[in-house]
């Protein structure tokens, strides 16, 4: 893992356990962005799977009639054990352990009553194409984003045909007379 990325992930989730705590989901989905934002530029796995833990997470956060479900406090309980381990982790330069701690952040679920289970399986999966949608947005080719997040390339593409994403016209350059007209413009 890359130093920068490290200080980066260690900082985004020092401030996800924060908003976990004050239930501040729109805090929690700005810093899913950001850490999307460092995806883009490093292209890492890292950066991928905290923007959609933490994306996810804003997910099933605001839907509250889920905390109804016996097995929410063990899950909300697993969830702020999850963000001290992987902070813990990153401040002691354990890159084995914090993959260590994701993993199994992703296997306790399995151990939650069933609806509650189902449906933060898929909030993750739907965050995974999402994300992977995001980040084609920020110019990676959707082989790449297919390539980190571990989706086929007919997800995003079907995910990014559903959302209009593609169809953003990008600027369209002036032609040379226009440019040269333009500068002569300024020096005159």
């Amino acid at each position: 893992m890359e130093e920068e990325v490290k200080k980066d992930i260690l900082e985004v989730l020092r401030k996800s356990l924060e908003a976990i705590k004050k239930e501040d989901i729109v805090n929690l989905r700005e810093l899913s962005n950001h850490t999307l934002h460092d995806a883009s530029i490093y292209q890492d796995d890292y950066s991928t799977t905290i923007a959609i833990i933490i994306y996810s997470l804003s997910k099933i956060f605001e839907r509250v009639s889920y905390r109804e479900y016996k097995s929410w406090g063990m899950f909300y309980k697993n969830i702020l054990e999850f963000f001290d381990k992987a902070i813990k982790a990153l401040e002691n330069n354990d890159i084995e352990n914090y993959e260590a701690v994701v993993h199994n952040m992703f296997n306790a679920v399995y151990n939650l009553e069933p609806k509650l289970r189902d449906y933060i399986i898929a909030v993750f999966q739907g965050a995974k194409i999402h994300k992977a949608s995001r980040l084609h947005e920020h110019g990676i080719s959707v082989g790449r984003v297919a390539e980190i997040l571990g989706l086929s390339e007919f997800e995003i593409m079907d995910y990014l045909g559903k959302t209009g994403i593609a169809d953003v016209e990008f600027s369209i350059t002036k032609n040379i007379k226009e440019r040269i007209k333009f500068v002569r413009s300024i020096f005159i």
